[in-house]
């Protein structure tokens, strides 16, 4: 009977069954194996699909890892986290989805086609930016997929004059927390209109495939030693395993109201701006294993990051002084502070000093487009990241740069998955459309993986105690397709990118 172990790391090969001496497989630590039967003292069987190999037995192992895939979904943001808890107890989330298919294909394909239904965790949208949501309809929309959670930032995008509800005292007081408050403002259609999110929220509420669909935010979470964590992930239901929100900030107006404050274009301006706002209150969350930490840092913006600053730092008062603004940062740093961050807003320049110095991780993703009129990541951003980083040479990992590869199929290979789905859908031949299956597989595979999967994707595998954050070669060489690094701990048990990454 084959058992179930993971790939040790950073990387690993599986070798010729009859030639112990030939590699042909390179494999990240974290990979899921099937083990078979022993070989020898030193060497077992390994299936995969449907070719048998060898591993040597060290280099297998029980624990699971957590595991994160920043997607390549071009413009935006999209991730699939998959903690470390083995069995039932695992659980996967995606933090954003991209505005495109990309998302959609790649869990397709990593879960092929779902023929057996899934259960999700949770479905993340940071806040109403296409770019970060629009990916999430057509999953949405899969009846082979459900969620247990479906959290959003409490802001209801609407047709009309007020894009997010009507302003008062400076504060958006018209959030909208739990299900039933979302349902009744989306139940009028003029409200919804033509708008993306609304159709997305109207698709979610509508669903019993979505167990619940909910703000999240610091008033709107599970409450714990004074702190925000998302329900389920506080420090008493996985000590070594927490995810604690910190944005957004839920506030009290001056009504008495409980809102979410406005945000404008400038730091002298008093006009709210839709998209400062919106975006100024994504939701922000810090995950912990054991030691490690990550930060989403979803699409904060100077008055955002200013703001968030003061709130955690200094009382919600500004600093008067250089003494003062470095004891803020400081004291943010504590929250704050991360191994890893996915950097706000796609590499846009937007962004504050001091916030950079509050979070100094020793590695920065960067999820961002081709084609789109940002310029993003700016370079100028891409220099501050590196001097405001940990370590000497901090890591700036851009999904945008790791890809040289078109971001989508052609449209013949379109074409052809499209008749092949025709053509198992009316195939009444068992082993034709057994046949049929295969190809589809491969074609999504071509489509998926390398374009996806591949080119761009960020992959990050931790145990806590050491990292590697690792993208595909896009040329392998010979078997090797791995290019990654290692962050493990310095003598002051700070983790540092290794010098020495691997080629």
């Amino acid at each position: 009977m084959a058992k179930i172990r993971y790939a040790k790391g950073p990387v690993i090969y599986l070798y010729d069954r009859d030639n112990l001496k030939t590699k042909k497989k390179q494999l990240l630590w974290g990979d899921w194996l099937r083990i078979g039967d022993d070989i020898n003292a030193d060497w077992s069987e390994i299936r995969w699909g449907i070719n048998t190999f060898a591993i040597k037995k060290k280099d297998y192992q029980e624990q699971r890892l957590l595991e994160m895939i920043f997607l390549d979904v071009g413009q935006g943001d999209g991730c699939i986290l998959t903690t470390p808890h083995a069995g039932n107890q695992e659980k996967i989330m995606l933090v954003d989805a991209g505005i495109g298919d990309n998302m959609k294909g790649y869990l397709e394909y990593r879960f092929r086609d779902f023929k057996k239904k899934f259960k999700f965790h949770a479905a993340i949208a940071t806040h109403p930016d296409s770019d970060h949501y629009r990916g999430f309809q057509k999953v949405f929309e899969n009846e082979q997929i459900s969620f247990q959670h479906v959290y959003h930032n409490g802001l209801m995008e609407r047709t009309g004059a007020d894009l997010l509800g009507p302003v008062e005292d400076g504060f958006l007081t018209d959030i909208r927390a739990s299900r039933s408050a979302a349902k009744k403002l989306y139940s009028n259609k003029d409200v919804r209109g033509g708008k993306w999110f609304p159709q997305l929220m109207w698709t979610a509420l509508n669903s019993d495939r979505f167990d619940d669909v909910s703000m999240l935010s610091t008033e709107h979470c599970q409450k714990e030693d004074g702190r925000s964590w998302m329900p389920g992930f506080g420090p008493s239901d996985h000590k070594s395993f927490t995810i604690e929100v910190l944005g957004p900030v839920v506030e009290k107006a001056p009504n008495g109201k409980k809102g979410l404050r406005t945000f404008a274009k400038t730091m002298t301006a008093k006009a709210m701006d839709n998209g400062k706002t919106k975006n100024g209150h994504s939701v922000i969350l810090r995950l912990q294993y054991h030691d490690f930490s990550v930060l989403f840092g979803g699409d904060l913006n100077t008055p955002a990051e200013h703001f968030l600053m003061r709130h955690y730092g200094n009382d919600g008062e500004a600093p008067t002084t250089m003494a003062e603004s470095n004891e803020m940062i400081e004291k943010a740093r504590s929250l704050f502070n991360a191994d890893m961050m996915k950097c706000c807003h796609h590499g846009a320049s937007d962004v504050t000093d001091e916030f950079l110095e509050a979070t100094a991780p020793a590695a920065y993703v960067v999820s961002s487009g081709d084609e789109e009129s940002h310029v993003h990541p700016r370079p100028d951003l891409l220099g501050l990241l590196g001097k405001k980083g940990r370590g000497a040479r901090p890591l700036v990992l851009c999904t945008e740069i790791l890809r040289s590869s078109r971001e989508k199929e052609s449209p013949e290979l379109r074409k052809k998955l499209d008749k092949l789905v025709k053509q198992i859908a009316t195939e009444s031949d068992a082993e034709k459309k057994k046949a049929l299956e295969k190809e589809r597989s491969d074609v999504l595979d071509d489509v998926f993986k390398r374009n996806v999967g591949v080119y761009g994707a960020i992959n990050l595998r931790t145990d806590g105690e050491s990292a590697v954050i690792a993208f595909r070669r896009e040329k392998p060489r010979g078997v090797s397709r791995w290019f990654y690094y290692e962050l493990v701990k310095d003598i002051n048990d700070v983790f540092q990118v290794k010098n020495d990454h691997a080629h």
